[in-house]
């Protein structure tokens, strides 16, 4: 009448135990995985502003009158 329950038991346990092994090991990957996306997210937000800092360098080149 135990034997089921405790087979059960220790069926939960290793499942536990395997999750917590396999968690540690993969949290690691999953953190490289975000910083390397927020790298190329940083860059991409850098090319943006001195896109847009030549953009609006050109408009005012274009804008200023002549002298003479």
């Amino acid at each position: 009448m135990m034997r089921p329950l405790v087979t059960l038991a220790a069926v939960g346990l290793a499942g536990v135990v395997v999750w917590k092994l396999l968690w540690g090991l993969l949290l690691p990957l999953v953190a490289v995985a975000i910083g390397a996306a927020l790298f190329i997210v940083k860059i991409a937000l850098a090319a943006f502003l001195l896109f847009l800092a030549y953009k609006l360098f050109q408009k005012v080149v274009e804008r200023r009158p002549e002298a003479g």
